[in-house]
């Protein structure tokens, strides 16, 4: 079902266009400057627009603070805090070294209806667990 084939390292920066590559350098920036005013000013900051505007925690809330706890080794507490992003950070760094140190790619024969599902059903699955948790 999943095959693993080469791969020219390039093609892993051909997706990324300048919008995709100021999105990432901004959520890096925001969760580094969460945690530095988590930590510094002890303050207690929210970045999820939809907690912010209407109480209700989206899928990924709790994400900085599980991106927090994985870079400091807390497996554990990145679980608690969301199940999906400390799965999908790994996946994302093990895919990353996989395409850019190795030269592989993972090639599916789904469809891209099936691989959207795939990516969706977690994605429910962890927004549940994050409102049952409430």
């Amino acid at each position: 079902m999943i095959r693993i084939v080469r791969a020219r390292r390039s093609e892993y920066f051909s997706g990324m266009t300048p919008a995709w590559i100021a999105a990432a350098a901004l959520f890096a920036a925001a969760v580094f400057f969460t945690w530095w005013a988590n930590r510094s000013l002890d303050a207690k900051i929210t970045v999820c627009p939809l907690k912010l505007t209407s109480g209700i925690p989206c899928p990924f809330c709790g994400g900085t603070t599980a991106t927090f706890h994985l870079a400091t080794g807390e497996f554990a507490a990145a679980f608690r805090a969301n199940p999906l992003v400390a799965v999908a950070i790994p996946l994302f760094a093990a895919w990353s070294l996989l395409r850019l140190g190795f030269g592989m790619r993972i090639v599916t024969p789904l469809s891209a209806r099936a691989v959207t599902g795939l990516f969706l059903l977690p994605l429910a699955l962890n927004w549940v667990w994050i409102l049952a948790r409430r």
